[in-house]
């Protein structure tokens, strides 16, 4: 019997699951974040933005270590937004159900002995 080991919203105590508890309460909590997290890993629109997220992220960064604030330019702006809204714009259509690889995925949860955690 497979163990799953979850400790998240709606878990047991013990953190040891089942596939058809574990199942349970993913539908029960997650179900739609889920499918739109599923969704927004295969959207080219969503990886791009992650993609310039992380250059921001270390511009900002670079600029707050020399004491500086980090101002985006007006076209940076206006790249950021269209692909946030093509990110929405996909992930929301068309979502297909989890499985329990998916699940796993999206919680951070772990196939086997809860001890190694």
């Amino acid at each position: 019997m497979d163990i799953i080991c979850y400790t998240g919203i709606g878990a047991r105590k013990s953190g040891k699951h089942t596939k058809k508890q574990y199942l349970d309460v993913m539908n029960k909590n997650f179900k739609k974040d889920c499918a739109t997290y599923t969704k927004s890993l295969r959207c080219k629109s969503c990886k791009k933005m992650r993609t310039m997220n992380r250059g921001l992220l270390k511009k900002s960064m670079k600029a707050s270590e020399k004491n500086k604030t980090y101002k985006m330019t007006k076209k940076a702006s206006r790249k950021l937004r269209n692909a946030t809204y093509n990110c929405n714009k996909c992930k929301n259509n068309n979502l297909k159900q989890c499985d329990l690889d998916d699940y796993i995925l999206f919680s951070g949860a772990v196939k086997g002995e809860c001890d190694k955690m």
